[in-house]
Formats: structure tokens, C-alpha cells, sequence
């Protein structure tokens, strides 16, 4: 969903930017089921089409709620009534597609062909498959039909952007529009292809970007089909520069699979291409504890996917860090940290101080990660490193010991024999 509400917002504002005009996105919150819809969602929806999708949405608090429009619908139902176009089906208010259409084609209105006339981009049904079609449930809420094509009206609607899924939906809601507007056109529709899922269980925008899948790249991914020059790594990928890389094409039908190895490997290269403001932003809201001139130095000389640099962060910042397997001349590299604390160090700085100093073998180089680290955590780090040099080489002694073969022979194989050894340590 996420998807379509970006690329609704895109084209919106690329068709207002051509003709002159200032384009504004309300929210209208499809909420009339109560079943289905959660006020403890909105929230985090409301943060996915801000903060990820970085839609500008105008007077978000005023948002259109469904759920408090029942009087308004009401109102429609009764009007459609009074035009003769409603009957009762198991109880139930529908609308009477061959009366619409009868009372259509008086007007000299095809409904077949204004149908076909507003698909921007794709074919649909020219009529619709039900010929009563449910306007209102039992409880007296409006459905989705009915609701939409209502609030359509009333916000004067005149572009719908929709996933191809909901193609089905168009002969419907163009008879209801043309009914309930007195005869005026109905909106135009722009249909997306469905993104697919390659495995049973789709991936959420909320488990992506736990992952560290940077906002950015998911921004990008999502909009990539429609962008020119989309395999060029952006350095600015926020709203308005998407909005200026939307190619003037209307996107053909064609499913498309959520790739998500390609959406890893876009998510490193625009990390290595992305404007530091913005990278910035997202560390900050990745990491919210780091401080602000560790997240500067991190996005400014570590231009690396948001986990990594989430990994620095924290290895520049807390007090106990986990320490990597160490690297070779690790123990050297240590005793070069210890001289160079007293100020009697020699020679260049060794590569390997830098697991000393993050407990990582890759990152910036340890130079310039001695420009940024405070001196009690390099302290801290030494103390670290040398408990963790000892596990490891405790570790190794063991293994060694363990695998040593005894001196007999197996008695069939005529092998050595491997037993394992146990050590005792006596103390006064």
C-alpha cells in the first residue's frame, strides 16, 4: 500500500507542477469497518507515508475519517433512492446497475464507453459483474463503494490512482459518480501493476526498515519503474527530487516481484551516493542515542549502508563494545595503541588498531577514528581488546590440545586415536 499511496502523491504533484497549479495530499482514513481498522495503526501508518515515503501532507490532524461521515452517506443513499436507482437485496440497499444504466443512456450517456473513456492506462470491465451491487452493511455503514465514490465528490476529485486489482471496481464507481454528481464526468484512473510477492509471507515496510534497510532506498525501490535514469544512484532521493526525476509516461501494466535482493544492493549504493544531510537524518533516527557529532563524522567519512554506520556509531559511543574475531598482528597493533597513548609511538598507524578501537576489522581507518574517539574510551578499548585477544588465544590453546592424537594405535584401524584431554589446576 505504501507503493501506491507514494506514487499517488508523485504523480499528483508532477501533473500540478505541468499545469501551473500547487498540488495538496489530504489523508482519508478508510475506517467505516470497524472490525478492520485499529485507532492504535494510524499512528504508524500516518509515520510510514511521512517519514518514509516523505509525502507533504497538508492539515494531517483534520484528516477525513470515514468512520464520522455516516449522516453525509446517508444523505447519498437517499438521493439514489429518490432517482429510482435503489433496491433492496437480502436486506440490504443496493444499486440497480440497469436502472443506472437505463437512466444514463436517457441522457444520451454511454456507460460503457464514459467507463473505458476514464482508464488513463489499462482496460477494464465496461460493465459491472454483480447487477445489484451492496452500498451499505447490515449495521447501517457505508462500503467501500458508496463511501469512496462520495468522497470523491465531495473533495472534487479528478485523478484516482489505484492498484491494477482494483480494476474491477471502475464500472462501478463511474455509474455511482455520474449519479450521485448529476451527470458530471467522473475522475480519471491511473492504474498501477501489483507488486508480487516471491515467498509466502510478505515483507512489511516496518520489518524492512528494522533490518536497516535505509527510508531512502525504500523510497527509491519503490518509485525505481517510474523515475528516468533509475539505475543511476541518486544523491538526493526525497520527495521533491523524486518528483523531478518522474518520468512523463504512464506506467504500463506488468506485475513485478519485491526483488529484495535488489532492493539490498540499491540500498548500498545509494548509501554510498547519499547526500550527508540526508543520511544524517536517517542515522539520527535509526540511532536516536548517538550524539550529534558522532553521527556527522560517521555519515561524513563512513558512507556505508544504515546498519554498518549504526554498528560505528555505537562502537564510538558505548563503553562495552563485542569484539570480532581478531585480525593477524592484533597484538601488535595493541602494543602500538599503548605507545601511542604514552605519546612514543613509531611509524604509521597499524590497520588492525582499528578492531583495538571498534572491535570491527572494516571501517574507516584508524587514523582518522583516533581524531574522534575521546581518550578515556580508547582507554576503555585497550583494556577491551586485550581480554578479547586472551579469550581467543585461550580459545585456540584448547582446540590445539584437543585434537592432538595419542601415541597408541585404534586397535582395528590401526589410526592414531584422538581422546580428549582434561586439565587440572592446583593452587596453594
Amino acid at each position: 500500500m505504501l507503493r501506491t499511496h507514494l506514487l499517488t502523491a508523485l504523480f499528483a504533484h508532477n501533473a500540478a507542477r505541468h499545469l501551473g497549479f500547487q498540488a495538496h495530499v489530504a489523508i482519508r482514513w478508510d475506517d467505516s469497518d470497524s472490525r478492520r481498522s485499529r485507532n492504535e495503526h494510524r499512528q504508524h501508518l500516518l509515520n510510514e507515508l511521512t517519514q518514509v515515503a516523505q509525502i507533504p501532507i497538508q492539515d494531517e490532524k483534520n484528516a477525513l475519517r470515514q468512520s464520522q461521515r455516516g449522516d453525509r452517506y446517508g444523505e447519498a443513499l437517499r438521493k439514489l433512492e429518490a432517482l429510482r436507482l435503489l433496491v433492496t437485496e437480502r436486506g440490504l440497499p443496493c444499486l440497480d446497475v440497469a436502472a443506472v444504466d437505463r437512466s444514463m443512456k436517457a441522457e444520451g450517456v454511454c456507460p460503457e464507453s464514459l467507463t473505458a473513456y476514464t482508464s488513463m492506462n489499462a482496460p477494464v470491465p465496461r460493465a459491472p459483474a454483480q447487477n445489484m451491487v451492496p452500498l451499505m452493511r447490515g449495521d447501517g455503514r457505508a462500503l467501500w463503494h458508496l463511501a469512496t465514490v462520495v468522497d470523491d465528490i465531495d473533495n472534487r476529485t479528478n485523478l484516482v490512482v489505484r492498484g491494477a486489482d482494483k480494476r474491477d471496481a471502475t464500472p462501478i464507481q463511474v455509474r455511482l459518480y455520474w449519479a450521485l454528481s448529476g451527470g458530471r464526468t467522473p475522475p480519471s484512473h491511473l492504474f498501477l501493476p501489483k507488486l508480487l510477492e516471491p515467498g509466502p509471507s510478505a515483507p512489511r515496510v516496518v520489518g524492512l526498515l528494522r533490518r536497516g534497510v535505509r527510508p531512502s532506498a525504500l523510497r527509491c525501490f519503490l518509485a525505481q519503474p517510474y523515475l528516468v535514469n533509475s539505475t543511476k544512484p541518486m544523491g538526493r532521493t526525497g520527495f521533491s527530487a523524486l518528483v523531478d526525476q518522474l518520468c512523463s509516461a504512464l506506467p504500463l501494466l506488468g506485475d513485478a516481484f519485491l526483488d529484495e535482493g535488489h532492493l539490498h544492493s540499491l540500498d548500498r549504493r545509494i548509501s554510498a551516493a547519499l547526500d550527508p544531510k540526508e543520511s544524517q537524518q536517517e542515522l539520527r533516527a535509526y540511532h536516536p542515542g548517538a550524539p550529534a557529532h558522532v553521527i556527522a563524522w560517521v555519515t561524513r567519512h563512513y558512507p556505508r549502508p544504515l546498519l554498518q554506520q549504526s554498528r560505528l556509531c555505537r562502537a564510538l559511543t558505548d563503553t562495552a563494545i563485542d569484539y570480532e574475531e581478531p585480525p593477524k598482528q592484533a597484538e601488535e597493533a595493541a602494543r602500538w595503541l599503548e605507545a601511542w597513548s604514552r605519546g612514543s609511538a613509531k611509524g604509521p598507524v597499524p590497520h588492525p588498531v582499528r578492531w583495538v578501537l571498534t572491535g570491527q576489522r572494516s571501517g574507516p581507518r584508524a587514523s582518522e577514528l583516533l581524531k574522534v574517539l575521546p581518550s578515556r574510551l580508547v582507554a576503555a578499548r585497550l583494556g577491551a581488546a586485550r581480554q578479547a585477544l586472551s579469550r581467543s588465544n585461550a580459545a585456540r590453546r584448547r582446540s590445539s590440545v584437543r585434537s592432538l592424537p595419542s601415541s597408541s594405535s585404534d586397535s582395528k584401524s590401526g589410526s592414531p586415536t584422538v581422546r580428549p584431554v582434561t586439565a587440572t589446576r592446583t593452587g596453594a
